[in-house]
């Protein structure tokens, strides 16, 4: 219960009970007065008509008369009239009739009507003894009318007061709830702060000390984000031509050397630059270093086709061209092109063309390369092409074919989508020094009418055929309807690949499935976003965060490497966890590991190493303080049930 309410709540009833108090006390006197009342009326009733009958002599009729009058023009209950030995001369008595008074009223209250008696004489002669008794029903009447009337008194005054009350206590707890606010949102790792101090200096000092908190967060953050800025080009940029280096490109590889990449192939191109000894002795160094410049500015010159690239000084000599999904009949005419450039600006320097120039060695890469299996495949490819100057050579990817070709990977898809026949299989995420399961990732598999198919064994060819996108439809209705599996009470994360969030379509299916069938949700769910997606603060991104936000599903980030040139997004979007590859989290220095926690522990975001396959790689990441991990290194873990 809110401290508002239970303000409220004890001012009310202690309100209340002052006015139910005061109610009682003026119901108990109204109660008394008319007692006090019907006794002097029948004590002043009975004095004066004992002198009038006096005056009759004895004469019974005529005291009759006047007992009559005043009985007929008063309240009262009986008028009783005996001589000195008792015997009765006249008696006039009224039935007792409630007629205005509810029967339970009468019965919860109690009025006694008084009788009064005096002697009636005639001179020296006594006549007889006059006995006068009240109307009671005529108190009940008028003790009833107060009584209605000091309810509605009471009714409107508590009204009121309880109205005056609440806003008057609204008005003092005002800043209270700007407090609650503030306290609730530095849960929710958000930087709020409270400009308006309140006037209650108690609530002041609650503000001034989640202020100087919440500064102190924002600060860190800030540090954290500048550093990392710091150490990412330092760890990923090329000082003198500003390209990207080795370690950038071998952290950045396995997005596109995975099953569900964007591109199922592309150009590799390794380009090394012969000579440079000869040229430094005959332009110097600072004309060489210009010269490596020229020469990668004509490296983005002739790729800018090419939408998904990455450009890297591999050492003093070398650069690689990564170009996801060109072909390699435009690979060839980019290196010829590159080719003819860089000897027309060697000859402008007046350097040896025999002595100075370029070898390009191709490699038509595939998916299903490793990195190292690249690397070298377009080293050999280099070293082929520098069997003479001026020299391009391409060697073709040598992976396995598919099973099946396309048409027919295209009609098996296409059924599955049209039948629904796909279903979630699971896996661990772990943490290595809780011993506890953090969530459970989920996969899905195909189911033909003879064959079930991974993973991995479809999703290549659905990119190719273009059905990647309805797959993703038809699994997100399928979990959100929760007609597969039974994930109650768990933490369960799905993937969603950056093709498929970037279309505008993606968004508006998943966004009537979710208003649908969110609500029925029996586990807690996490949206995993690639960072190429989330780190580009795109609207799109912003209406999937609403959306996310406002029915309690949590937001995961995978395949990060911190390229971003600003970690804004991850204080604005407060994901759950980011997930990289453990080579990322090994490979970085512990400068950049510093920086990087910095951020997240200041927004609450857990790290989570995914291809975590052995025991020395979980060594490795326990020494770097990466305690979550993903793979099948969960399975060394003795976890708790």
């Amino acid at each position: 219960m809110t401290l508002f309410k239970q303000f409220t709540l004890i001012l009310s009833l202690l309100l209340l009970s002052i006015l139910a108090t005061v109610m009682l006390v003026n119901f108990h006197a109204a109660s008394n007065s008319l007692e006090e009342r019907l006794y002097e009326d029948a004590q002043n009733t009975v004095s004066s008509l004992s002198l009038s009958l006096g005056s009759a002599h004895g004469d019974v009729s005529m005291m009759s008369t006047m007992i009559n009058a005043n009985f007929d023009s008063g309240n009262y209950q009986e008028i009783h009239l005996v001589d000195v030995d008792g015997k009765e001369l006249y008696k006039r008595v009224k039935e007792i009739q409630f007629t205005d008074v509810p029967v339970w009223f009468h019965k919860l209250i109690t009025l006694e009507a008084p009788s009064v008696s005096a002697n009636v004489s005639a001179g020296w002669s006594q006549v007889g003894i006059l006995s006068v008794t009240s109307d009671v029903a005529y108190a009940y009447t008028q003790l009833y009318t107060i009584s209605k009337n000091l309810l509605i008194s009471f009714a409107i005054i508590a009204f009121i007061g309880l109205i005056l009350l609440n806003l008057l206590l609204a008005a003092i707890l005002k800043p209270l709830k700007k407090v609650q606010q503030q306290a609730e949102a530095v849960t929710r790792n958000e930087f709020i702060i409270q400009e308006q101090l309140p006037f209650t200096q108690e609530f002041r000092d609650v503000v001034v000390g989640i202020n100087t908190m919440v500064q102190k967060v924002q600060a860190m953050f800030e540090k954290g984000n500048e550093e990392l800025k710091r150490q990412k080009e330092l760890e990923y940029i090329d000082p003198l031509t500003k390209l990207k280096n080795r370690k950038y490109l071998i952290d950045k590889l396995p997005q596109y050397l995975k099953i569900d990449a964007e591109h199922k192939s592309g150009i590799t191109m390794l380009i090394s630059l012969s000579g440079v000894i000869e040229a430094n002795e005959k332009l110097g160094h600072a004309q060489v270093d210009t010269l490596y410049q020229e020469i990668a500015s004509l490296f983005a010159k002739h790729t800018t086709a090419t939408q998904d690239r990455i450009i890297a000084r591999m050492n003093g000599t070398e650069f690689m061209l990564f170009l996801a999904g060109e072909e390699i009949e435009k690979a060839l005419l980019d290196a010829e092109a590159i080719l003819e450039n860089t000897k027309t600006l060697i000859q402008s320097k007046s350097l040896n063309l025999q002595q100075t120039y370029l070898s390009i060695g191709i490699y038509n890469y595939d998916y299903h390369d490793s990195i190292g299996e690249l690397l070298s495949r377009v080293d050999n490819a280099l070293m082929q092409s520098k069997l003479k100057e001026w020299n391009i050579h391409l060697i073709k990817s040598q992976s396995s074919q598919d099973v099946m070709g396309k048409e027919a990977w295209k009609e098996v898809i296409g059924n599955a989508i049209e039948e629904n026949r796909f279903s979630f299989i699971s896996w661990l995420v772990a943490n290595t020094k809780s011993k506890k399961i953090t969530h459970h990732v989920l996969s899905i598999t195909l189911h033909d009418k003879e064959h079930t198919y991974s993973y991995a064994q479809f999703m290549a060819a659905a990119n190719q055929t273009g059905l990647s996108n309805a797959i993703y439809n038809t699994i997100l209705t399928k979990l959100f309807q929760g007609k597969d599996i039974a994930l109650k009470d768990k933490i369960y994360s799905l993937r969603l690949p950056y093709d498929f969030l970037t279309l505008l379509p993606s968004y508006e299916k998943l966004k009537k499935t979710i208003e649908l069938y969110a609500n029925r949700l029996e586990f807690k769910l996490i949206i995993e976003m690639p960072d190429k997606f989330v780190n580009t603060n795109s609207e799109l991104l912003k209406d999937y965060h609403r959306l996310f936000k406002k029915y309690n599903i949590s937001m995961g980030i995978f395949e990060f490497i911190g390229e971003s040139e600003d970690y804004h997004y991850l204080q604005t979007l407060r994901p759950t966890y980011i997930k990289a590859e453990a080579s990322y989290f090994l490979s970085q220095s512990e400068q950049s590991l510093s920086a990087l926690r910095l951020i997240t522990d200041a927004v609450d975001i857990e790290l989570i190493a995914v291809s975590v396959m052995d025991e020395e790689t979980l060594a490795k990441l326990q020494k770097k303080d990466i305690f979550s991990i993903q793979g099948k290194a969960c399975e060394l873990i003795d976890l708790e049930n």
